[in-house]
Parts: C-alpha cells; sequence; structure tokens
C-alpha cells in the first residue's frame, strides 16, 4: 500500500522540490525543474487514492472526514504563507502589482488561482516572476481534483470495486487527450487547468489500484529508468518544450515507476531513503510555499536579477521558514490529538476571510496608489494599463470624412497605442485625423489587402513603432518605401528589471531616479540610428535617457513614467508628447499646431 513507502515518497519529494526550486532561482542547468509540479501532481494521486481505497474497502470512507484531512494537510501552512505575504506586498509593490496580488490573495483562498491565471494571463500579465502567489495555481489543481475524485470512486466502488480503475483510466485518457488537442489553441488554459492535468494525478491513481490489486515486487532497473526519466526531463526540458503535452510522459511514467518499483532495499529506494533527501521531503510542501514569495520579494527589491549568490542564501532562508512551519504549524494542526476539529475550523474561516477582505480590497482600491504617489486626480486612472488600451476607439476603417487637416495614421500593437497616446498627449495632433490600426502589417506594403492599402495610401504620415528596424521591415526600407509613404519608425524603450522598487525611493529624490535600459534594446537602437535618418526615426531612447544608457522612471511631478518595464502610464505619454514636440519627425504636425 501507499503507505508503505514513506520515506522513498520523502525522498522523491525532494527531488521534486530541489528541482522546482533550482529552475525558479534560474539555475540554467535545471531548466526543466517545472517538472517537479508533475512528479508532486502524481505522488498526489498516488497517495490519496491509496487512503480512499483503503476506506472504501473496510466500508469507513467518510466524505466528511476526508476532505477535514485535506483540509489540516493543506489550508494552515498555506493561510500561514499568504497572510505573511499582505504586509510585504503592501510594503514594496506598485499600485498594479499590488491589485493583482490582492486578487491571487482571494484566487489562492478559493482554491482558484488557476482559474485566476488563466482568464488573466497574456500579453498585459505581470511578469512571473515578480508575483508571489503564482504557484499556488498548482495547489489548486490538486484541491479541486480532491474535491471531485472521491465522489467518483463513491458512485464507482458499490458496484464495481477495483474494476472502478476502468473509470479512472477513461478519465486520465479523456484528459490527456484533451491536453493533446488543446495545447495548440488555448495553451494557457491547457496549462492551468484540472481538465489538461487530471490526467497526471489519474497516473498515480492508477499506481495505487495496481498495488492494491496484485503483488507489485521491486525492480532496481524500472526505478532507476524511471529515475532517470525525471532527471533527464529536469536537465533537457525547458521553456521551448511545449508542456503539459506528450513530453510530459516522461516525468509522469518515471515518477509512477518509481512509485511501483522503488522498494525498499533496493538501490533506488536507498538512494531516496537518504537522511537529507527525506528531511526536505518532510518539509517539501512548506517549502513550495515559501519559495516563490521569498524569490518574488527578493525580486521587487532589487534593481537587477539577483545574483546566484543571493539565492543560495535565499533558500536557505527558504529552509529555515520551511522548518518552523512544519514544526509549529503543519505537524500540530495535522494531529487531532493536539488541535481540535473546532478549533481548526474556527482560526482557519477566520484567518480566511481576513485574507479575502484584504485581497478584496486590494483589487477595489487599484493598489492603494496613494499609499506611494500623491498623484494628482487625472493620473491616478492613467497609471494602469487599461490607460494603454483607450486608444483602441480610434481604430477605424477610413479617415473621417469630411477631412480636417491631416490624415495621421498609427500602426502597431500596445507600442502602436503607446505612441498614439503620447500624439494625443502633445497636442500635435489637436486639429488631424488620428486612426490607430494593431491589424496592418505596413512592411508587407503594397501586398496587403485593398482596404489596408487604401488607408494606408490616404495617410499624410504613418507612425509604426520596432525593435529592430532591419529585422522587422529590411525591404521595404532598402526599397525606399518609407519615404515613399512618409513613414516614421519609433524606436524601442525599456525601463529596466523592476519598477517596484522605484515606489520606495523617497518622493524628493525620484525626480533624478533612472533605470538602466537593457544592452539588447540599446544595441537595436543604435542599428535603427545607423539606417535611417532623424526624418524617419523616433529614438525613444534619447527622448528618455540623458547619458544613453539610463531612462527616467519619474516626470518633474515624480508621477511615474512606465505603467510596466516597456508601456507607459499617462504621465509618461505626457512627458513624453512634451519631448517630441520638438523632434524632426514630426516637423510637418508641429508646423499646423496652435501657438
Amino acid at each position: 500500500m501507499a503507505g508503505n513507502y514513506r520515506t522513498e515518497v520523502d525522498g522523491l519529494r525532494a527531488v521534486a522540490v530541489i528541482s522546482v526550486i533550482l529552475f525558479h532561482a534560474g539555475f540554467a542547468t535545471f531548466s526543466g525543474g517545472f517538472v517537479g509540479v508533475d512528479v508532486f501532481f502524481v505522488i498526489s494521486g498516488y497517495l490519496i487514492t491509496g487512503i480512499i481505497l483503503t476506506d472504501l474497502s473496510r466500508g469507513e470512507f467518510s466524505l466528511w472526514h476526508f476532505y477535514c484531512r485535506r483540509a489540516r494537510r493543506i489550508l494552515p501552512a498555506l493561510t500561514v504563507v499568504v497572510l505573511a505575504c499582505i504586509p510585504l506586498a503592501w510594503l514594496w509593490m506598485l499600485p498594479e502589482p499590488l491589485e493583482n496580488f490582492g486578487q491571487s490573495v482571494v484566487a489562492t483562498f478559493l482554491s482558484a488561482n488557476n482559474l485566476l491565471l488563466t482568464l488573466t494571463s497574456g500579453y498585459w500579465d505581470l511578469e512571473a516572476e515578480f508575483k508571489p502567489l503564482l504557484h499556488t495555481w498548482s495547489l489548486a489543481v490538486e484541491e479541486q481534483f480532491y474535491l471531485l475524485f472521491p465522489l467518483v470512486l463513491i458512485i464507482c466502488w458499490p458496484r464495481l470495486k477495483l474494476r472502478s480503475v476502468y473509470i479512472v483510466a477513461l478519465i486520465c485518457l479523456a484528459s490527456f487527450a484533451a491536453c493533446l488537442v488543446f495545447y495548440s489553441s488555448a495553451p494557457t488554459g491547457t496549462f492551468y487547468l484540472l481538465h489538461s492535468r487530471a490526467w497526471e494525478l489519474g497516473i498515480g491513481a492508477l499506481g495505487a489500484f495496481w498495488e492494491r490489486s496484485r503483488p507489485v515486487r521491486g525492480n532496481d532497473r524500472l526505478a532507476l529508468a524511471g529515475l532517470t526519466a525525471i532527471a533527464l526531463s529536469v536537465l533537457w526540458f525547458d521553456e521551448t518544450t511545449p508542456f503539459p503535452s506528450a513530453y510530459t510522459l516522461i516525468p509522469v511514467g518515471g515518477t509512477l515507476l518509481v512509485l511501483m518499483f522503488g522498494r525498499r532495499g533496493g538501490h533506488v529506494a536507498r538512494l531516496l531513503q537518504m537522511r537529507v533527501l527525506v528531511g526536505i521531503g518532510l518539509i517539501s510542501y512548506s517549502l513550495y510555499l515559501w519559495h516563490q514569495p521569498v524569490f518574488a520579494f527578493a525580486r521587487i527589491n532589487s534593481y537587477e536579477e539577483p545574483s546566484g549568490l543571493l539565492y543560495a542564501a535565499l533558500i536557505l532562508l527558504c529552509l529555515i521558514l520551511s522548518v518552523l512551519t512544519w514544526r509549529f504549524v503543519e505537524r500540530p494542526f495535522r494531529d487531532p490529538q493536539k488541535t481540535s476539529g473546532i478549533f481548526v475550523g474556527g482560526t482557519l474561516i477566520g484567518a480566511s476571510l481576513a485574507g479575502v477582505v484584504a485581497g478584496i480590497a486590494l483589487h477595489l482600491q487599484q493598489g492603494y496608489p496613494a499609499r506611494i504617489f500623491q498623484t494628482r486626480p487625472d493620473l491616478v486612472a492613467g497609471m494602469h494599463m487599461a490607460y494603454n488600451e483607450n486608444i483602441r476607439q480610434l481604430q477605424l476603417a477610413h479617415f473621417p470624412k469630411p477631412p480636417r487637416g491631416r490624415n495621421v495614421l498609427v500602426l502597431g500593437n500596445s507600442q502602436g497605442r503607446d505612441f498614439a497616446n503620447i500624439l494625443l498627449e502633445s497636442g500635435l495632433t489637436a486639429r488631424d485625423n488620428v486612426v490607430y490600426r494593431a491589424d496592418i502589417a505596413l512592411c508587407e506594403y503594397p501586398q496587403m489587402a485593398s482596404g489596408d492599402k487604401a488607408l494606408v495610401d490616404a495617410a499624410d504620415i504613418v507612425f509604426l513603432p520596432v525593435i529592430a528596424v532591419e529585422d522587422a521591415c529590411s525591404g521595404f526600407v532598402a526599397g525606399k518605401m518609407h519615404q515613399n509613404l512618409n513613414t516614421v519608425f519609433v524606436g524601442p524603450k525599456h525601463f529596466g528589471y523592476n519598477l517596484n522598487v522605484y515606489g520606495q525611493i523617497d518622493p524628493v529624490q525620484r525626480r533624478s531616479a533612472t533605470a538602466r535600459i537593457p544592452d539588447a534594446i540599446l544595441a537595436s537602437n543604435a542599428a535603427n540610428r545607423a539606417i535611417l535618418p532623424q526624418s524617419h526615426y523616433i529614438d525613444l531612447v534619447n527622448l528618455l535617457s540623458d547619458d544613453g544608457q539610463h531612462g527616467r522612471v519619474f516626470d518633474a511631478h515624480g508621477d511615474m513614467i512606465p505603467a510596466d518595464r516597456v508601456h507607459l502610464t499617462k504621465a509618461g505619454a505626457v512627458f513624453l508628447g512634451a519631448r517630441l514636440r520638438d523632434h524632426p519627425a514630426v516637423a510637418d504636425l508641429s508646423a499646423g499646431r496652435d501657438p
């Protein structure tokens, strides 16, 4: 039974959590360390199914008691970690990241952070490394599995007994099929949601059925093959590996082989029973909970990516926090002899409600911008990424008729919307027709659709943001098409590794604060300038920087220029709009502006 292999399972848990931590710490050797989560899924499915089958076979299974045991196991440590994050987030996070954090707090307490991430992940999503509760998506998957899977067995067991395994196998096949079918069309949901992850927990469940239905003997070769499969996944997979997908079978199958055949007395079992691995395995849940917040808050307080030495110190801190949490939270709350059900329930409900209320407040108050900025009321809304989306109201198929002033066409995705906002805030186009389009590939002119071509032809000036002109539009520029269409390219901008830390600067010193522009952006900008004259290129780096290496973060009022690492707030658009007014590329616009 599952319970006979506690030390081996603890050792396997240690392998999983170490892989995840080293991956999140950015150690390149462990580029596939994210598979540690998949190892946890298989272990959880195996252990939970073993417990349920034992109780069902004895006629002692109680759904209420099962849920209570799960609550005692999962919620106390999770609650401590989430509540510990709230004051740190309040102190150190900028308003929009704090608003996002508040949403994550609520979703985590509702076992739904995987749902939140599915709904909110995408282009505008906060960078994952700065999300203290990002990792709780996997707990949500497990909790949703724990909620539904026992119901399946309760329904099937009275008639099918151990033949319920066929139903479990069908669920696994359906879930795996969903994983393969939806990965391309809905990769975010496929990654985070139960329907495409259930098969991984189900594989562990099949293992529990297997060992209950027949004797399973140890086999060191198969166990070693399983451990090797996990190790190769950790070392060879990386962010380009489709996941979850058929590749996921490698670590999932490897975990099942270790669970089934890594029996006591074998070499693999002895390896996993090493005291250091068993010790890490015992605290692995708390260690998993703590590592992401500790890493995230370290990044939030850093101007640059933390060094490997700092990550080593942070891992040590995680170990200390995990031992304390395991000793003083996990163990007491799991033991009914030490903590009564009434105490556990009351404590968890009270703490969870407090956390949910705090999370809702952070969301409704948009991260409390007054904590950091004494900003003008008209700029508060402009601090959020929604400001970038407002320009979509100018997303038209034709220039307005009858015409007024010049026809100004702005192209591109969010960078195009950023520049459209700069133009509008500058006042340069106050008397002109401005159209914004995200769906026109100008550098394919004249092969583009007739309607798009007509719009381009009708424009007096076209603005096109690019990172590298040579990569995006080399033929277009070589053929001097940009001159024929009066195209002005807009260069890239970037505000460094992390903005949260700038919110902690004393307001008096903010006006002089700068962020180091990444070398790749500087190189692209220099290449663009070498290809294009000033009349056809707007160098945003130059508009933001006094030394060509560092960009301003605040305007003269102390309002923040960037909304994230590459996009602008309203204050930022106003700032760049003022600097743009004397640029040679907008001379025609400037000539017609109001005095």
